[in-house]
């Protein structure tokens, strides 16, 4: 009874909403259905996919014209994103294939920071003026010069015997 009386409201509310009484347009109404017994032999999906199916809510799948105008449009939008997008597409390529490309610095750049390291080998930490000189020196940035030092200690100053902090303790 409840659900009548739900459906009942929402018959009202649509009625008010559209102007149309549930008499007019197709003549169903929602209360109707208790009065149809449905038939156990009835299935709401006939297996017809071109025609009306039972509900009576048109084509189940679309025909070729509308599966074709479907493409068209989707083809559309498609084209329409990449122009709008496509400075930032182009940025995010470029972005990616930078980080690629990152990695190992060129041979002579490493061998000369080998070098000031092989000379510095006791205390591997460049001065603010020492850093200055290696940008200028190797063409890399003061982050690239940083970054190479600490990855530099952490791989190799304590791994030296007369430089390991158990043969400073001893």
């Amino acid at each position: 009874m409840e659900a009548v009386m739900a459906c009942w409201d929402l018959e009202q509310s649509l009625q008010s909403l559209t102007g149309v009484s549930p008499g007019e347009g197709t003549g169903a109404t929602m209360s109707d259905d208790e009065d149809e017994v449905v038939d156990s032999d009835t299935s709401l999906f006939d297996g017809s996919f071109d025609g009306i199916d039972s509900m009576g809510f048109g084509p189940l799948v679309p025909s070729e014209t509308e599966r074709s105008l479907m493409e068209r449009v989707r083809q559309e939008l498609k084209h329409e994103l990449k122009q709008g997008y496509k400075e930032k597409i182009v940025d995010i390529r470029e972005e990616i294939l930078r980080k690629r490309r990152a990695g190992k610095l060129p041979g002579d750049t490493t061998s000369f920071l080998k070098a000031w390291w092989q000379s510095h080998s006791k205390w591997p930490y460049p001065t603010e003026e020492d850093k200055a000189k290696l940008v200028q020196e190797t063409g890399l940035q003061l982050k690239q010069i940083n970054n190479w030092f600490i990855n530099q200690r952490k791989r190799n100053w304590h791994s030296n015997p007369s430089t390991s902090l158990k043969s400073k303790r001893k």
